[in-house]
């Protein structure tokens, strides 16, 4: 029962949901959602393992996440941002900055601590990138009804999640002041767990959506 928990089963429930809307899609970057919730899955399920059987510290384990996490966010919001003619240089740049700040770190710490500062970054990064896509929905003359838009979904989805990432991060301090509450879970915990719940619904509406527009139009399928 250790291995269920809120972050496990959601991100479970949503792979299933992944793998029965996409696995016919022939969008690559739609696609590679199956894998990348696959892997994120395995690692839920080996950090726990390694914390309450082996019990040693599981950062390796999230350090080792964090590099596919970055990389496979920022290719999908450059395959949402093509039709805009945005250049492949920025994401070549974002990519090579979060490289250099992630190997610095792991070598201040050295390899001793999870990449905290890059993840932080990082989840900044993808704040900004949410909001931009927003702006240019908004300035894009071709209308779309967002109730029924996967790209929407999926960008409100993340823009919850690193916006309360990032919050939480900044005041980490002021949450560790009420670290034990009710249930013995910080609130640090409950919070994240909370960005969790509603990150994988709103991925879940966005894979659906992208079902139901393959299936209203061929070319997608």
């Amino acid at each position: 029962m250790i291995f269920i928990s809120v972050s496990t089963v959601s991100e479970f429930l949503c792979f299933l949901v992944a793998l029965l809307c996409l696995y016919k899609d022939k969008a690559v970057a739609w696609k590679l959602f199956i894998p990348f919730l696959l892997l994120t899955c395995v690692v839920e399920l080996i950090g726990i393992y390694v914390r309450e059987f082996v019990h040693i510290p599981n950062y390796a384990i999230y350090n080792f996440y964090i590099l596919f996490e970055c990389v496979f966010t920022s290719y999908f919001f450059f395959y949402l941002y093509k039709a805009y003619q945005y250049k492949l240089k920025w994401l070549l740049i974002w990519v090579t900055l979060f490289a250099v700040m992630y190997i610095a770190e792991l070598l201040y710490n050295n390899f001793g601590n999870f990449v905290s500062i890059t993840a932080s970054v990082m989840s900044v990064v993808f704040v900004l990138a949410s909001l931009y896509f927003y702006y240019i929905k908004l300035k894009d003359e071709h209308f779309e009804p967002l109730v029924f838009s996967a790209p929407f979904w999926w960008v409100s989805g993340t823009l919850f999640f690193y916006f309360g990432s990032t919050v939480c991060n900044n005041f980490s301090k002021y949450l560790a002041m009420y670290e034990i509450i009710a249930y013995k879970y910080s609130v640090r915990y409950l919070i994240f767990n909370l960005l969790n719940i509603i990150m994988y619904i709103f991925w879940s509406y966005a894979f659906i959506c992208r079902y139901r527009q393959r299936k209203s139009s061929p070319l997608l399928g």
